[in-house]
């Protein structure tokens, strides 16, 4: 169980910059620095785009590190399209060319490489450099298998939510839901208005599974989700069928072409006044924040709506640490753990810096750096739930997660029905148990 995270408190210890003397320990030429006092470089291949606030900040700690003598080069390969970027990143550790750093969810392929030593251990990591509690447990568990190990460090601590058009709502007459049943009148009410009411990225596949994992989570948590994982439950039964349900409902409301839209094009279609409502969590915050957003966009957010009944309360919802970074045990020599122990001293405060949640605890000494809406979300989290809401794509058989990424699409545009729908996903759980 997570404990609850403080607000402005949120963020309770401040990280001190600066972090011990540099190692001497003896290397390989291809690990160490150069014979000619070349800089040793450390390979990152990153799921993120290079101007990502994670990168950023990753570069900005590994110059601050280099001034107080470190000698180290971040090599940063970004594959920002997530599909390619997995194909890419198993097919480079198949062959024997794992990076020397790495995003990684918590996946059953996570599990698999870690029970074949070929992840680092970061609760071991952790606890060598005495720096485990001053993560927020709600981050740095999200990184965890399901058998409960640790293989990688968060970069962010993110939450999920619905942005939505305010004058649209006002013209519409209707106000944030609070309920899924709520979340379909105001669809309708949009739709009636002349306004498409969702700009959904569905190409990117996980827009739509958060919207799928609702029912569910709201009727049992994480049970249904973890029982589908160990064939103990069927898509079929109760909580997927109204999943499936909910979904053929809501898809008659996405923008024309949502399959094939991305998260960018998505977007850019709310933000340019096109779609009434946008799904995203924390780590897309700048784009609606005063200094960015349009001129004239008046916006506002709600989170998970609930049901009746539900298992969950309404402020458990989608919270977590992110992909994380993984590292490669086979380089990781005393240089290169004397960097990632300056990373993990340092990098909170200097993500925090740049209007994101960080997922260390950091001190906030002077609000009005920040912006309103920034202060307003840190708020939240003081009264965020102890359940957190779990991605179906870290749980689930990545062959199931293919399964249902290639039938939801089909679903919400009335080409499957919800009872194809959970046969096929149950064939592709029946095939993978």
């Amino acid at each position: 169980m997570y404990r609850k995270i403080g607000v402005i408190g949120l963020i309770v210890s401040m990280l001190l910059i600066g972090c011990g003397t540099k190692s001497q320990s003896t290397q390989s030429s291809s690990q160490a620095e150069g014979k000619d006092g070349g800089a040793r470089e450390i390979h990152y291949f990153s799921s993120r785009s290079a101007s990502d606030d994670t990168i950023v900040t990753l570069q900005e700690i590994t110059d601050k590190y280099n001034e107080q003598g470190g000698n180290i080069k971040l090599v940063i390969d970004s594959n920002a399209d997530r599909t390619s970027y997995d194909q890419k990143l198993r097919t480079m550790i198949a062959g024997g060319q794992m990076p020397d750093m790495f995003d990684l969810d918590a996946t059953p392929y996570a599990a698999e490489l870690g029970e074949k030593g070929m992840l680092t251990d970061m609760d071991a990591f952790l606890d060598e450099i005495g720096e485990k509690d001053s993560y927020i447990p709600l981050a740095l568990n999200y990184g965890r298998t399901a058998d409960g190990k640790l293989y990688t460090l968060p970069l962010e601590l993110s939450t999920e939510m619905i942005w939505y058009n305010v004058d649209m709502f006002k013209d519409a007459g209707i106000e944030a839901p609070k309920t899924l049943d709520e979340l379909l009148e105001d669809c309708k009410a949009l739709n009636d208005k002349g306004y498409t009411a969702f700009g959904i990225g569905g190409g990117d596949g996980w827009p739509l599974l958060r919207l799928l994992a609702t029912y569910p989570f709201r009727m049992t948590g994480n049970d249904f989700l973890n029982d589908l994982s160990t064939g103990k439950a069927k898509m079929s039964d109760e909580p997927g069928m109204k999943a499936a349900e909910f979904m053929s409902d809501i898809g008659k409301y996405f923008q024309p072409g949502f399959s094939t839209t991305d998260v960018a094009t998505g977007l850019n279609l709310f933000l340019s006044g096109k779609s009434a409502m946008y799904p995203t969590g924390t780590w897309e915050l700048n784009y609606f924040t005063d200094k960015n957003r349009p001129e004239g966009l008046n916006v506002d957010y709600f989170y998970m709506p609930t049901i009746k009944d539900a298992k969950t309360s309404a402020n458990d919802y989608w919270a977590f640490g992110g992909i994380g970074l993984s590292v490669n045990p086979k380089v990781f020599d005393e240089q290169y753990k004397d960097y990632l122990t300056f990373i993990v001293k340092n990098y909170s405060p200097a993500y925090f810096a740049h209007e994101h949640l960080a997922p260390q605890k950091v001190e906030m000494s002077d609000n009005s750096k920040f912006d309103p809406l920034f202060l307003k979300i840190m708020e939240d989290t003081n009264n965020i739930g102890t359940t957190a809401a779990r991605p179906w794509d870290v749980v689930l058989n990545e062959d199931v997660i293919a399964t249902i990424n290639d039938n939801l699409p089909g679903l919400c545009m009335g080409e499957e029905t919800p009872d194809e729908f959970v046969k096929a996903v149950d064939e592709a759980l029946d095939a993978n148990k």
